[in-house]
């Protein structure tokens, strides 16, 4: 099976949505900025979503984060921003709102919206959203959504204590300013998960992973400063035979000022710098 995340702090997806580029509607073709900056839009876009529900004010109001901690994080079509939060306050004001109750579970609760189909997940340290899914209807929010706060209060294991190659590939690369991973237990990414778009409340939004063809783990990081961008690309191979460093140097680094690849028995590690117009066509 797949697993794909991408993750954010506020402050840094303010500064890519405020790019030239992104406002435009634009996305890098250099997948070492281009996933990054979708990640972002698409963190951008469940902001959105979030400000027109109507669980927002209890949101709002029992948000007890500090200014520029707060971490946003979309995983497996279920959206969840990260921080600090009156869980009870919140689901007293969600009930107030027509939220329906789902789950009452061990430090965390799902409530579902009948008006909107949105479903909310709570816990003192995540708040999680989801709606159900046009285009797979195989897909349940309420699952999703429980599965989110239910590792969050500690209830369920976390992928990455379950599975160690996962969690190796999540040591090595960094998940501040923006983040993002795509992983599979199987020896290869299947065909149809590279070709997947990985967003699907956002036709607009495209993600590039055709160059990890061979591969089945992928962790990128990309750190933007007022001139300048940084990128970095793990990218993990169940065997040597299988690892294909040419395919990345041709595909990966296309729009940097610098790239450099440097292998280490089954995994590369691309590194790459760009200037000021980063998040360009």
């Amino acid at each position: 099976s797949a697993f794909f995340y991408g993750a954010i702090d506020v402050e840094t997806m303010v500064s890519v949505i405020d790019d030239e580029g992104a406002q435009a509607g634009t996305t890098p073709t250099d997948p070492l900025v281009g996933n990054p900056v979708a990640v972002a839009l698409l963190c951008s876009f469940g902001l959105g979503q979030l400000s027109s529900s109507a669980g927002f004010e209890a949101y709002n109001t029992h948000n007890e984060t500090a200014r520029g901690e707060e971490q946003f994080v979309y995983a497996n079509d279920v959206y969840a921003l990260v921080g600090s939060y009156d869980s009870d306050g919140i689901a007293t004001d969600l009930e107030a709102a027509g939220y329906t109750l789902e789950t009452d579970g061990d430090g965390y609760a799902v409530y579902a919206d009948s008006a909107s189909s949105e479903i909310v997940g709570v816990t003192d340290d995540v708040y999680a959203y989801s709606y159900p899914n046009g285009s797979d209807s195989s897909f349940d929010p309420v699952a999703a959504v429980e599965r989110v706060v239910a590792t969050a209060a500690g209830d369920r294991t976390p992928k990455h204590e379950a599975d160690d190659d996962f969690e190796r590939l999540l040591r090595a690369g960094e998940n501040s300013g923006i983040a993002c991973c795509l992983y599979t237990d199987a020896d290869a990414f299947a065909s149809s998960t590279l070709s997947d778009d990985q967003a699907s409340d956002d036709d607009s939004l495209q993600f590039e992973y055709g160059s990890f063809e061979g591969a089945n783990g992928v962790h990128q990081h990309l750190s933007v400063a007022e001139n300048a961008a940084t990128a970095r690309a793990l990218v993990t191979y169940s065997s040597d035979d299988l690892v294909d460093e040419a395919g990345l140097e041709s595909s990966l680094g296309t729009e940097a000022t610098t790239a450099t690849f440097d292998r280490v028995e089954t995994t590369v590690t691309i590194d790459a710098e760009y200037g000021d117009e980063f998040a360009r066509e």
